[in-house]
C-alpha cells in the first residue's frame, strides 16, 4: 500500500510505519489525499509542505545490536529521521522533513517548528505530530535506574506521595495552514 517491499517493511521501525499511516489518515480526515497534495503548488512549483515529527528514543536499533551480539548481521531501520523523510518522500512533500527529539515534550516542539515554518512562509502547509512507542524492556529498565517511573505503576507525579511517572504510547499528527487559507 505504501510502495514499501515485504522485506523493508518487516525491518522498518514501528514507529515509522505508525507515524506513515497517521499522517495518510490525517490526510483522508482533512479531504485530501497525497496525490492532491502533491500537487499543490507553492511558489517554487512543487509542494512545498512540510513534515515535522516528535521521535524520541530510538529502540528499534537495539534488537539490531542485540542480534549483532549473537552473532546474526541483521539490519534494521531506526533512525528518527527516516521517520520524517519517510512521509515526505511517500506524498512527494518538498518542504522541510524534520524529525525532533525533546524527550517528552518532542510533539509539542515539532507543531512548534511547524508553526514557525508556516509564519516565516518556509512552508505552505505543514504535517505535524508525533509516535512514541516502547518496544524494547531498555527504556523501562533505564527509566527505572533512573527513579523516573513510578513505583506504584500509575502517575501521581504532582500528588502526595508521587513518586514518577508512568510512560504513555501514542501516535499522532495533524495538518496546518496558515488561516488565510484555510478560510478561503
Amino acid at each position: 500500500f505504501f510502495n514499501i517491499s515485504p522485506r523493508e517493511a518487516e525491518m522498518m521501525d514501528p514507529q515509522e510505519r505508525l507515524f506513515l499511516q497517521c499522517v495518510y489518515e490525517t490526510l483522508e480526515d482533512a479531504g485530501y489525499t497525497r496525490e492532491s497534495l502533491s500537487a499543490y503548488r507553492g511558489l517554487e512549483m512543487t509542494s512545498n509542505i512540510g513534515t515535522y515529527v516528535g521521535v524520541m528514543y530510538e529502540e528499534y536499533q537495539l534488537y539490531g545490536a542485540e542480534a549483532l551480539s549473537l552473532g546474526k548481521n541483521i539490519q534494521l531501520s531506526g533512525n528518527s529521521s527516516s521517520i520524517a523523510n519517510r512521509v515526505s518522500y511517500f506524498c512527494n512533500f518538498h518542504g522541510p522533513s524534520v524529525a525532533v527529539d525533546t524527550m517528552c515534550s518532542s510533539s509539542l516542539t515539532a507543531l512548534h517548528f511547524a508553526c514557525q515554518a508556516l509564519k516565516n512562509n518556509e512552508c505552505e502547509l505543514a504535517v505535524a505530530g508525533g509516535v512514541n512507542v516502547s518496544i524494547h524492556p531498555n527504556k523501562y529498565l533505564l527509566l527505572s535506574q533512573g527513579k523516573f517511573i513510578s513505583s506504584k505503576g500509575r502517575c501521581e507525579s504532582f500528588g502526595e506521595g508521587g513518586d514518577g511517572y508512568v510512560p504513555g504510547e501514542g501516535v499522532g499528527a495533524v495538518l496546518l495552514k496558515p488561516l488565510s487559507k484555510a478560510i478561503a
